[in-house]
């Protein structure tokens, strides 16, 4: 009945045209956002990305407002554009863990919600992955988007820590939300090596053209 009362002081409406509707986005918008998905693989030397999109458009929208404008809600969206193709779903449950970027626990309480924790949490809801929060930030860098290339490499190193080192031998899918230059994830991914999975990928939402 709470939620019943807080849905009509509060109505949902759609995070693109403003209408109101049940969920984060109305069935149009989800359709004309349908039409940036690409959902991509790279294969580099020590890393294999999987993207659903560029950082561009309407979706580069929505990840800002999900981030900084205190709408926690679009974490069922984006679920629901990585899961839309099948194919991809069978991917992701060929893994035994699918592992958030943590933030800096200050930053976390600032915001109060880890943006890709909210959607690995959705992910086992809604797929066989399971969610696992086994790497700590342990260290307050400054912010990977205010820096060069260059700097982001050196602002990262030695941030992380694998907390739990229950992975050996199990295939871990790391989450990000955008990848630009790979700096995070190449760390993250460096330290999961140390539990010595059997594999250790990286599944994000939007990959920049430059990166």
């Amino acid at each position: 009945m709470l939620k019943k009362l807080i849905d009509l002081i509060f109505p949902t409406s759609c995070a693109i045209c403003g209408k109101i509707y049940k969920k984060a986005i109305c069935p149009q918008c989800f359709k004309i956002l349908k039409q940036e998905l690409i959902i991509q693989t790279i294969k580099e030397k020590n890393l294999k990305l999987y993207f659903i999109s560029f950082y561009e458009g309407k979706i580069k929208q929505l990840l800002l407002q999900f981030k900084f404008k205190d709408k926690p809600y679009l974490n069922e969206l984006f679920t629901e554009l990585i899961i839309k193709d099948n194919k991809l779903k069978k991917i992701i449950e060929e893994y035994d863990f699918i592992v958030p970027v943590p933030m800096h626990k200050s930053n976390k309480n600032l915001r109060g919600y880890n943006q890709t924790e909210l959607i690995t949490k959705d992910l086992e809801n809604k797929t066989k992955v399971k969610n696992l929060n086994c790497l700590e930030k342990i260290k307050q860098n400054k912010k990977q988007s205010s820096l060069s290339e260059k700097e982001r490499k050196t602002n990262i190193i030695n941030v992380y820590k694998l907390v739990d080192n229950n992975i050996k031998d199990k295939a871990i899918l790391l989450f990000d939300d955008i990848y630009t230059t790979g700096s995070t994830v190449k760390e993250c991914i460096k330290e999961l090596q140390k539990g010595k999975p059997k594999k250790a990928d990286v599944l994000v939402i939007s990959k920049s053209k430059k990166g």
